[in-house]
């Protein structure tokens, strides 16, 4: 068996999803499958994402295969967070009792059974350190051959990958794996060659609920109507303490050389800004002719912005997963989507090669 763990926002998400689906192409004959539990105590960027938005919509090929709190157990050695919060799902909150965690264990369990309060799971994630600390002594050498972080580190006492070095090479280790073992995989896998000749099919799995609100379908027929490009700002987390020290926050200097790189290119162009901070871009982007500031997707339908970006003709992404798939689902023919070079502080972006995509 395969377990692929799957942790923080949206775009990284879709990123572990695809590389969940690239297992599962790899290795026919193997079960492969998703651990969910770091979103049973983590609400980061609005939590798991991925079913709700994706598993509902019309016409959408999204299928994936949650591994049993059992089976995580087996794999890892360790007691996995078992308090599935209600709200993960279906919302409100339901009371503890014995036969729903010995219903987690069971292999016809699924993550549409999320019984527990948020508070539940938040006990539980701090109390099975303590176990899991002693367990470690005794099995970690075993285990730490089968265990595969993409950023090259060891799993800690509470379950988070230590010690790494940011996106080691692992392509190869993934690519041929010993099927007689049980592996625990870790990772983004956002690098291209996980990408490379499987967009189409993506395509099918992640495709948007209708847009029912009015303003934004509004917003999306003008998109549809005009030399659309859009102009993904990110700030917010990246500012705070726990990033500012990894990830770049993008210059002026890289948005102007991307808006007129299209303006050389694409006649009478229109501006669509996406950011999580629009009061910044009001004040910073007056340079900027012919723009939309979008407001108004918040909360659980931020990922409609990502949805119109995908729409735009053109794109101007972030060093954002989010804006990055806005592009990579973008079907307009010909489409130009621009990228910075500025990535992490201690990392360039990678250099992409797919058609339209320019590096600056």
């Amino acid at each position: 068996m395969i377990i692929v763990r799957f942790t923080s926002g949206l775009g990284n998400q879709m990123f572990q999803y695809s590389f969940y689906r690239f297992l599962k192409s790899l290795y026919k004959d193997t079960q492969v499958k998703a651990d969910l539990t770091w979103f049973y105590a983590n609400n980061d960027h609005h939590g798991y994402e991925l079913q709700r938005i994706f598993g509902a919509a019309k016409g959408s090929a999204f299928d994936i295969e949650e591994a049993t709190k059992g089976e995580i157990l087996r794999v890892t050695g360790l007691i996995p967070n078992i308090m599935q919060p209600s709200s993960m799902i279906t919302g409100g909150d339901r009371s503890f009792d014995k036969e729903t965690v010995l219903d987690s264990f069971k292999p016809e369990a699924s993550f549409r059974r999320g019984r527990f309060s948020q508070r539940q799971a938040d006990l539980f994630e701090k109390f099975r350190r303590y176990p899991n600390r002693i367990i470690r002594e005794f099995t970690q050498k075993k285990r730490e051959p089968y265990f595969i972080d993409q950023l090259g580190g060891k799993l800690n006492n509470d379950d988070t990958m230590i010690n790494g070095t940011v996106f080691n090479e692992v392509y190869d280790k993934v690519t041929h794996l010993d099927i007689n073992k049980d592996w625990y995989i870790s990772g983004f896998f956002i690098e291209e060659k996980y990408l490379k000749g499987r967009l189409d099919m993506l395509r099918t799995h992640f495709r948007f609920p209708e847009i029912d609100d009015h303003v934004c379908r509004g917003i999306a027929d003008e998109i549809t109507d005009s030399n659309s490009v859009s102009l993904h700002v990110r700030r917010g987390d990246y500012l705070s303490a726990t990033y500012r020290d990894m990830f770049v926050s993008l210059s002026r200097d890289y948005y102007e050389r991307a808006a007129g790189y299209i303006r050389e290119r694409v006649k009478d162009p229109v501006f669509y800004v996406f950011s999580d901070d629009p009061g910044f871009v009001e004040r910073e982007f007056g340079w900027l002719e012919n723009k939309r500031i979008v407001t108004g997707n918040d909360g659980e339908n931020s990922y409609r912005d990502m949805q119109l970006m995908s729409l735009c003709k053109h794109n101007i992404i972030a060093n954002s997963t989010f804006s990055q798939w806005g592009a990579l689902l973008n079907e307009n023919e010909g489409h130009i989507t621009i990228y910075p070079r500025a990535y992490l502080r201690d990392r360039d972006n990678e250099v992409k090669s797919f058609e339209g995509w320019v590096r600056l």
